[in-house]
C-alpha cells in the first residue's frame, strides 16, 4: 500500500495544484518575481502573470495571485558607475621561494582565466544573435575559482540588503557570468602593418571590439515562450583593460509580452549613459535596458593623455589618484599582452530564476584556471593574494553622481551621423543617430576625459530614434549577444 492510498482525492488534487504553483514562473514587469507558493501560500491582489511550462501564458483562472509589494528593492537605479570597485595585486609571490623569477603576475593570471572562459562569440550569417555561452553560479554555492568568487562577490554586493526567503528564493537565484576578450582596432592595425604583402584584403571590419545593441534576457525561455523576455534584475560590466569601445546604455526597456509587433521599441530615446573601459571600474544598470558598444558613433579613444584631460591641476591630481591602481595593474599586463584587448567580466544578477542556457563552469575549465580563491589558497597552504572586490554596501546604495551632457539632433538629415542596423527582439531595428558625427565624437572624448570615464547623456530633439522593421527569420533559435551585460 502506498503512502497516498488513504488520502482523499480532493486533498491529492490540492497537493498537485500546489506543486504546480511552486514550479510557476511569476513575472512582474519583465523580472522573475518571488514565487511565494515555493515558500508559503499567500493570497493578495496582484497584476503579475504566473507562467509554467505546462500552463497557459496568462496563468490559471482561479490561481491565487502573489504578494509582490515591497519585495523588489532592486534595481535601485537605471545606471551607476563605480570607478575603483576591483583591485588586483601586481605580483603574487609564493612563500616557498623568494626568487623574483618565480613571481607571477596576478593580473596576467586573471586575464588568462578570462581567455579560458571566453568562448567563441562570432555570429553566423544566418544568425540574429551570437553563439556565445554563459556560465551560472547559484547564490548558495561555494566558488571553485577566482572568476566564480568574483561573480558571487558582485551578486552579494547588489543584494546585500535583501533577505533570502523574504525578498528572493535562494535556490533559484545566482550570478550569470561570462567574459569578453576582444581585439581592438589598434591591435589589428599593428598586425596589418606586418602583413602588407597580402594585397590588403580589407574584409576585417573595423569593429571587432564593438558589441551590437541588445537586451540581456533568458533567450532559451523566450524560444519556448515567444514574446516573453525575462530579464536579470541588474546587468553589470567590470572592466579589466583600459582600451576599447565604450559601453552605451539607452533608457529603452524591452517590449511587454502583449506587444507582439514590438511597437513600443519605436520612437526617440531621451537618455543614455556612456562608459569607457578603465581597469577596475564596475558599472551596473537595470537589466531590462538596451545596451551595447557601438564604436562607429562612440569610438574608442586612442592615446593616453591623462594629464591634459581635466581643466585644473586639482582635477588632474584627483584623476591620477583614481587611476593609480589601474595604471599599476596594466603595466605588467602589457609585458605578456602586447596587442591591446578590450577585456570585460560580465555578471547578471538573477533573482528567482536561473537562465535556461547558462551552465555551471565545467570542472576541467576550473582546473585550468590560474587565479585561486582565498579558500583554495588556504587549503593549499600558500600565501596567494587574490582579486579584491572593494565595492562596499554604502557605495552600492549611493553611487557617485555622474557628469551630464546634452546631445541635440542635427539641423538637417544630411548632417546626421547615420544608422546602426541591429537585430533586437527578433526584428530588424534601425537606431538612427540624428546628431552630427563630430558632436557624438566630441561627447565621447568628454566622457573619456572625465573622472571615472562615465557620463550621463540627455538626447534632445530626436537625437536618437529607434525604428522597428521586419521579422528576422530563425532569430528565435539563437542565443543572446550579451556583452556588457552586458557590452556590456
Amino acid at each position: 500500500m502506498s503512502d497516498t492510498d488513504d488520502v482523499p482525492n480532493d486533498q491529492l488534487n490540492q497537493q498537485d495544484a500546489n506543486t504546480n504553483k511552486r514550479n510557476d514562473l511569476i513575472l512582474d514587469q519583465g523580472f522573475p518575481a518571488l514565487n511565494t507558493f515555493h515558500l508559503s501560500l499567500t493570497k493578495s491582489s496582484s497584476s503579475s502573470s504566473p507562467l509554467s511550462s505546462s500552463s497557459s501564458q496568462e496563468g490559471g483562472g482561479d490561481n491565487e495571485t502573489l504578494q509582490l509589494s515591497n519585495q523588489d528593492p532592486i534595481p535601485r537605479y537605471p545606471f551607476a558607475s563605480f570607478p575603483s570597485a576591483l583591485s588586483v595585486p601586481t605580483t603574487n609571490n609564493s612563500s616557498t621561494s623568494t626568487s623574483t623569477s618565480t613571481s607571477t603576475s596576478i593580473m596576467d593570471d586573471l586575464l588568462y582565466d578570462c581567455q579560458i572562459a571566453f568562448t567563441a562569440r562570432t555570429k553566423d550569417e544566418s544568425s540574429a544573435y551570437s553563439s556565445g555561452s554563459t556560465f551560472f553560479i547559484p547564490a548558495s554555492m561555494k566558488p571553485r575559482c577566482a572568476l566564480e568568487r568574483l561573480a558571487l562577490d558582485i551578486f552579494q554586493s547588489h543584494t546585500h540588503d535583501l533577505q533570502p526567503g523574504k525578498h528572493y528564493d535562494l535556490e533559484r537565484s545566482g550570478a550569470e557570468w561570462w567574459t569578453l576578450v576582444l581585439d581592438t582596432s589598434s591591435a589589428r592595425n599593428r598586425t596589418d602593418n606586418k602583413d602588407n604583402d597580402n594585397d590588403g584584403d580589407d574584409d576585417d571590419d573595423d569593429d571587432d571590439d564593438e558589441v551590437g545593441m541588445h537586451f540581456d534576457a533568458d533567450y532559451g525561455l523566450e524560444h519556448q515562450l515567444p514574446h516573453y523576455m525575462v530579464h536579470p534584475r541588474v546587468a553589470t560590466v567590470t572592466y579589466l583593460s583600459n582600451v576599447g569601445v565604450p559601453t552605451l546604455v539607452l533608457n529603452r526597456k524591452s517590449p511587454p509580452p502583449t506587444d507582439v509587433e514590438k511597437k513600443t521599441l519605436n520612437g526617440p530615446v531621451d537618455k543614455g549613459w556612456l562608459s569607457y573601459p578603465m581597469i577596475g571600474k564596475h558599472i551596473a544598470f537595470d537589466g531590462r535596458l538596451l545596451h551595447g558598444a557601438p564604436g562607429t558613433f562612440f569610438p574608442a579613444i586612442m592615446g593616453e593623455k591623462e594629464e591634459d584631460a581635466c581643466g585644473s591641476d586639482e582635477k588632474d591630481a584627483k584623476r591620477r589618484r583614481l587611476n593609480e591602481h589601474s595604471d599599476m595593474m596594466v603595466q605588467e599586463s602589457k609585458q605578456h599582452h602586447p596587442h591591446p584587448q578590450r577585456i570585460t567580466f560580465l555578471v547578471n544578477i538573477w533573482l528567482n530564476h536561473c537562465p535556461m542556457d547558462a551552465e555551471l563552469l565545467d570542472d576541467e575549465l576550473c582546473q585550468q584556471m590560474k587565479t585561486t580563491t582565498t579558500a583554495a589558497a588556504t587549503a593549499a597552504a600558500t600565501t596567494t593574494t587574490v582579486v579584491l572586490w572593494n565595492l562596499q554596501k554604502d557605495a552600492i546604495s549611493n553611487p557617485p553622481k555622474l557628469p551630464n551632457a546634452v546631445i541635440h539632433s542635427a539641423q538637417s538629415s544630411k548632417q546626421a551621423a547615420g544608422t546602426d542596423e541591429c537585430v533586437i527582439c527578433g526584428r530588424e531595428v534601425d537606431i538612427h543617430y540624428q546628431s552630427e558625427m563630430n558632436v557624438l565624437h566630441a561627447i565621447s572624448m568628454d566622457a573619456y576625459q572625465v573622472k571615472g570615464k562615465s557620463m550621463e547623456i540627455d538626447f534632445n530633439s530626436n537625437a536618437v530614434v529607434l525604428a522597428v522593421g521586419a521579422i528576422v527569420e530563425d532569430s528565435s533559435s539563437d542565443e543572446d549577444c550579451d556583452d556588457d551585460g552586458s557590452e556590456e
